[in-house]
């Protein structure tokens, strides 16, 4: 197994949800020693909340708790606080992202931790940052969505009701790879200057910045864009097309509600889809002529590809216009990802993990794949406290006696 880039490097988490986790889950792809203190009291809601029969089967958590090892403190003692401030002490990086004021009220700030590891890198990520009128607000990946005008966007321009949520957590996986970058940098820098540093996260913002050219067109030229659903302007045809059913590939019940997504950005792009398509006689209509025509005439043109459409398979679509170089792809489910797509089998996007408890699993391979130090999965999602006498003894050296006398007092959760 080849070395690792992190290895050295350890990482106590403090964390709930997604985000801080997918910070600390990044770490640990890379080698990283990942601790995560959680509490039987008060255990995490992709743990599994109050059923316990679900701690260690819950698929959330197998995602975002690979190759940590789980360590149970009681952060409502004083000892238990003061064991993590030990842990701290020995540690590279603390990732948190509670709502703001549980750290400050354990006292795990970055100036409490820092006086305890002057050189420590520590990382806060909450949903809107920890300065601000509204970084008291409770936030969850969905509502993060609507608030920097995501979902707003992502809404068809004649729905009745605008939706709520996207049903995705983009805002904590995209500043939990956004976090785990900063991270790395500040290691860099650390190894330069010997100086620690603290990193002021806020998840709306890293999402925000996938929208900074509808926000630099507003503030130039005073556009407020419009809801487009799958329209994109000056893009036509663009969107998704309802398709003819698709064979089972196992021999089984043809494949149903089939859609093909078609991108055509530029005038090069139609000439090459009006012949992958075999030139059907509307495509000479002027109406189509130009970009700016096919824009003027959209719900026309786009009739008249679902039309084409909803003679072919999705998949042979997709075959026919990307041999002609025209951006095409079905639009898959997980059954589609998992079983029969090609291109992830190829890069072996898939690898099986065994979890203690619910047995063989499908889990993602890190996306990235360095030559020389790839990620790895060296371990599952550990179970409720798996490692905490592990931990402890080995890192902070108590032995049975210290260990039984802290499960007396409550300490160790």
């Amino acid at each position: 197994m080849a070395e690792s880039a992190l290895t050295g490097i350890r990482v106590v988490e403090l964390c709930t949800g997604a985000a801080g986790p997918t910070v600390a889950k990044a770490l640990g792809e890379y080698g990283a020693e990942v601790l995560r203190i959680e509490s039987r009291r008060h255990p995490d809601t992709h743990r599994g909340g109050a059923n316990e029969a679900r701690w260690n089967k819950s698929p959330s958590f197998v995602k975002l708790h690979r190759n940590k090892k789980s360590v149970t403190l009681n952060m409502q003692t004083e000892r238990g606080r003061a064991l993590l401030l030990e842990l701290i002490r020995v540690s590279d990086v603390v990732v948190e992202n509670f709502s703001l004021g549980v750290v400050e009220r354990w006292g795990m700030t970055y100036e409490r931790c820092r006086a305890v590891k002057p050189d420590v890198i520590y990382i806060s990520l909450k949903g809107l940052g920890n300065t601000g009128p509204h970084a008291h607000h409770v936030t969850w990946g969905p509502n993060l969505l609507c608030t920097f005008g995501m979902t707003y966007l992502w809404n068809h321009a004649d729905a009745a009701q605008p939706t709520s949520e996207a049903r995705t957590q983009h805002p904590d996986f995209m500043s939990g790879v956004a976090g785990a970058s900063a991270v790395m940098a500040a290691l860099l820098h650390r190894e330069r200057t010997g100086q620690g540093q603290y990193i002021d996260g806020a998840q709306i913002e890293v999402g925000a910045s996938l929208l900074g050219p509808y926000y630099l067109d507003y503030v130039v030229n005073g556009r407020n864009p419009r809801p487009h659903g799958n329209r994109r302007p000056g893009a036509a045809p663009h969107g998704a097309y309802p398709c003819a059913d698709e064979p089972a590939a196992d021999g089984g019940e043809a494949r149903t509600d089939r859609w093909c997504v078609i991108a055509v950005e530029s005038q090069d792009d139609w000439e090459r889809f009006r012949a992958a398509i075999g030139e059907p006689a509307w495509c000479a209509d002027p109406r189509f002529a130009t970009p700016l025509a096919r824009d003027r005439h959209v719900e026309e043109l786009d009739a008249l590809v679902g039309t084409w459409t909803r003679q072919y398979p999705a998949h042979e679509i997709m075959r026919r216009l990307q041999a002609a170089g025209v951006a095409a792809a079905p639009v898959q489910d997980v059954e589609d990802m998992v079983l029969h797509d090609p291109q992830y089998r190829a890069r072996e996007l898939f690898v099986e993990l065994n979890e203690p408890e619910m047995g063989p699993v499908l889990s993602e391979y890190p996306p990235a794949r360095l030559s020389e130090t790839p990620a790895q999965i060296r371990a599952p999602a550990p179970l409720m406290g798996e490692h905490t006498d592990a931990v402890l003894r080995g890192l902070l050296h108590l032995g049975d006696a210290d260990l039984a006398a802290l499960r007396a007092e409550g300490v160790l959760d």
